[in-house]
């Protein structure tokens, strides 16, 4: 395996990263195949995010090359933006309420607990293979052929356009979103520098989000009243892609920046 990643990292970063990519996806499509007797087709991404951690690992020796390692530093980090994220999220949610633009639907304390600790789960998961693929291996690839200003720039973009990775009705419809998600990838990306180019921050204000939204949407625990756009309350009711949104990343920036201003 060694042999094979080290004669990988010698070609060209397009090349570099459709060899990264399809190596754990040729990979996946078995367990495609077998999704049906042994998955429920929303789980499929399962097998494949836990091949692309064994990819990750074995490329790097280890995921401290990527910035997430046990040190205090990281572990505050993932801490203070669990904090962070889901606290503003929910912020927002509570602005929105008060301006009329959502209600708050009554659910039991029994699957306020359960949905809370499942939609946990999915965000850490789901931040712990995006930010070591994105801000970890992509930034780190792309800084060796092109430098860090651009590294930063195109695994944003690239980021985004990963969430457009769906039949082409699904883009038409959601492609508002676009600058929002470049927007949260730049964020996150310096939210590793803050954080001491440590994975941490970033890890916890993307499982954040995902929490909070994941655990609001399994509880249908908001309903939108209509009373303001989908352009500012969020395009698919998803609250980071409308205006508010994009207001809310940038106020999560200034706070973060002036978080990283105390501490140095």
């Amino acid at each position: 395996m060694g042999l094979l990643i080290a004669k990988l990292k010698v070609f060209p970063f397009p090349l570099r990263l459709l060899l990264f990519l399809g190596i754990p996806l040729l990979a996946w499509l078995p367990w495609v195949g077998l999704g049906g007797v042994l998955f429920r087709q929303d789980y499929l991404w399962l097998p494949l995010y836990a091949l692309l951690l064994l990819w990750l690992w074995q490329w790097g020796s280890g995921f401290a090359a990527y910035g997430l390692d046990s040190s205090w530093t990281c572990r505050a980090g993932i801490l203070w933006g669990l904090g962070i994220g889901a606290g503003g999220l929910f912020l927002l949610f509570g602005l929105e309420g008060a301006l009329g633009w959502l209600s708050w639907k009554p659910v039991e304390g029994g699957s306020l607990l359960g949905y809370g600790l499942l939609g946990l789960g999915v965000g850490l998961a789901v931040a712990l293979v995006e930010e070591l693929v994105f801000r970890g291996w992509l930034v780190q690839e792309m800084a060796l052929d092109y430098g860090w200003t651009r590294a930063l720039w195109g695994s944003s973009f690239l980021f985004a356009l990963a969430h457009f990775l769906k039949p082409p009705a699904e883009v038409l419809a959601t492609w508002p979103q676009f600058p929002g998600l470049w927007l949260m990838g730049l964020l996150l990306a310096q939210a590793k520098v803050w954080n001491q180019n440590k994975l941490g921050l970033s890890l916890g204000l993307h499982a954040g989000w995902v929490w909070g939204v994941t655990w609001v949407n399994n509880l249908a625990w908001i309903e939108y009243t209509g009373r303001a756009p989908a352009w500012l309350t969020g395009i698919g009711n998803n609250p980071l892609a409308g205006l508010m949104g994009l207001l809310f990343l940038g106020g999560t920036f200034l706070v973060l920046k002036g978080l990283a201003g105390g501490r140095s």
